[in-house]
């Protein structure tokens, strides 16, 4: 238990071994101070295409859509001693409307139970950053320590009765270094896939969302990672990673979307040594000796664009699987590094300031100068070998982002991926602003529902605004105060 993993506000800048990847921050652009962490911008400060939630949030998990755990377990590979089996058997013994203990589980099960983890086996960032607010609160006077028994909530008193127990000297008070003690084991835990009930495993939301996603589609239940395909959608084949969810073109070599959540708990809860240098690129092992390798980029003249941002990553091995060449597309390299980063950069800033949760949808289309699909034969290639990936000419980014309130908010842009492109803040921001597109076009030449969970009432309400979400305090970091502001009306 001494293994101690220090937590960040922000994520890491760092300068990456391959260049060509990684952007560089605007050229001649000051960067303000970063915020304050945890200094979350008012709900007042959004958008106008901010919305009441439907009960429930962004996604209204059923809890009569259930699925044998067995079933899971034979699927997935899951056995009993695994934390995915131990964590399908903690939902079920919780429950949720009188469900529990009857062998199968849903997603409601799963979400009822980590919002309320009173065994303490599984513990999100979401839960952890309760934990380390209510023993905030509690020591706000200038007291060292608090009583185990001084929480609100039965969870949570149990997870300082576990901190006290195995972070430190179980002398029945809490302290903050016995918390981070705590927190960093169960961290440790999280990082070596090991761990039993009587430890406590950290499961990043990131994680979870996915996970979540596999109990859905096996229930027949729609989520936000699992667009609803219609008349017209691009086939491909559907692949579920730990951390996202991927719909690869299989013609192309490359991704039609790549969808993920990204939590301000998790950003907050992410291990400072989590870095993109200790990532290298690789096929994916899910797909065999078929699959794009590194080394079909080189000597193209593209670089290899991750969809999912590699730095919304809470693990190492998050990280590593961002590096999957399945996550990757051509990129032109002024592009890939100064606005299609800026953009990057400026969605993770948005959810940190906010303090909510994201559900994003990352991917690219192949459009002629009038907006409509491209033919298969005018679509330009590339491939340093006889594998040959298709050349995006736009790159999409969908946010529906859901507030602490519950509120939601949902923007889009689609991106020209040109060779030639603006490199300074003044030039970046103009062209993506002007790449503001409502949700509702994409899917119309993507044939995808994105966000079909939504109520249709509540999707009518986001997907035809192309505004864009938050003003935020000063302090904020330069994209999101400036990039992702709503335009100035006509």
């Amino acid at each position: 238990m001494s293994l101690r993993i220090p937590t960040r506000a922000t994520p890491p800048r760092p300068t990456p071994a391959n260049a060509s990847d990684t952007a560089a921050a605007p050229a001649n652009t000051a960067v303000p101070a970063a915020p304050v962490p945890g200094n979350a911008a008012p709900a007042s400060a959004l958008a106008s295409n901010t919305v009441a939630a439907p009960s429930g949030g962004s996604w209204k998990r059923s809890a009569t859509k259930e699925v044998a755990i067995s079933d899971l377990q034979q699927k997935f590979g899951w056995t009993d001693e695994s934390w995915q089996g131990r964590l399908l058997k903690a939902a079920d013994e919780g429950g949720v409307d009188g469900r529990g203990e009857n062998g199968q589980v849903s997603a409601a099960e799963l979400e009822s139970y980590l919002s309320a983890p009173t065994d303490a086996q599984f513990l999100t960032s979401t839960a952890l950053q309760q934990q380390r607010a209510a023993l905030d609160a509690k020591l706000a006077g200038g007291a060292q320590s608090v009583s185990v028994d001084a929480f609100d909530s039965p969870w949570q008193a149990s997870v300082a009765k576990r901190a006290d127990l195995l972070g430190g000297n179980a002398d029945g008070q809490l302290s903050a270094e016995e918390l981070t003690a705590y927190v960093n084991a169960s961290k440790a835990n999280q990082a070596k896939g090991t761990g039993t009930a009587a430890d406590t495993q950290w499961v990043p939301d990131q994680q979870m969302a996915t996970f979540q996603s596999r109990v859905a589609e096996v229930a027949g239940e729609l989520d936000p990672l699992r667009p609803a395909g219609g008349e017209g959608a691009t086939p491909g084949l559907s692949l579920v990673k730990e951390y996202s969810r991927t719909l690869l073109d299989t013609d192309k070599n490359v991704p039609t979307f790549v969808s993920y959540m990204l939590s301000a708990a998790d950003v907050k809860e992410t291990p400072a040594d989590v870095s993109r240098l200790n990532s290298t690129f690789v096929r994916d092992p899910e797909i065999g000796v078929g699959g794009v390798t590194d080394s079909d980029y080189n000597n193209t003249g593209f670089d290899r664009g991750h969809m999912k941002a590699a730095e919304d990553s809470p693990t190492q091995a998050a990280m590593n699987e961002s590096h999957y060449m399945s996550n990757i597309a051509p990129q032109h390299g002024n592009h890939n590094q100064q606005i299609w980063r800026t953009l990057e950069r400026g969605v993770s800033e948005l959810v940190k300031e906010t303090g909510g949760k994201a559900y994003i949808v990352t991917g690219n289309l192949y459009l002629d100068d009038k907006g409509k699909p491209l033919p298969p034969e005018s679509i330009e290639t590339m491939g340093a070998k006889d594998r040959k990936m298709a050349v995006p000419t736009h790159n999409f980014k969908t946010v529906l982002l859901e507030l602490p309130n519950g509120n939601l908010s949902m923007f889009a842009y689609m991106v020209p991926n040109a060779k030639e492109g603006p490199s300074k803040k003044d030039e970046i921001v103009p062209l993506l602003e002007s790449s503001r597109v409502p949700v509702d076009q994409l899917e119309g030449l993507l044939g995808q529902d994105l966000y079909a969970q939504l109520p249709k009432g509540v999707q009518e309400k986001l997907e035809k605004d192309a505004s864009a979400a938050g003003i935020f305090q000063q302090q904020s970091l330069y994209e999101s105060a400036t990039l992702l502001r709503a335009p100035p009306s006509a």
